[in-house]
């Protein structure tokens, strides 16, 4: 019998994970992280995924962010500062979520062996 190889993106990989149930999830990441290829990928997502958590806000724009956040809680801002501040709140925001996602993602193999315990 012939052996067919097929990759996935990180996204198709993920998707496919979250419509399965719980019962089906850790045989899903069991026989994709059984083709090498996707081994090789899990590894270089979860090496990515790592430094995202480690990676940390910009020091100098967190003192931004600080010395805006207390000068609008003093004052009203001026134009150019609201908009910087929207842009650094935004940015913050994003990593946040980011982070979120990366944490979730490192964690799906332990929820796929918990929920196959249940």
């Amino acid at each position: 019998m012939p052996v067919i190889e097929i990759r996935l993106t990180t996204d198709q990989l993920i998707s496919a994970y979250t419509q399965l149930d719980r019962r089906e999830r850790r045989s899903f990441l069991e026989g994709v992280l059984t083709q090498p290829a996707n081994q090789e990928v899990a590894l270089e997502v979860m090496t990515e995924l790592q430094a995202i958590l480690r990676r940390k806000f910009p020091p100098d724009k967190q003192r931004l962010l600080d010395k805006l956040l207390d000068a609008n809680t003093e004052r009203e801002l001026r134009p150019a500062e609201r908009k910087r501040l929207e842009e650094l709140i935004a940015e913050y925001g994003a990593d946040m979520v980011e982070k979120a996602r990366a944490r979730y993602l490192l964690e799906l193999p332990d929820r796929a062996e918990r929920s196959a315990a249940d």
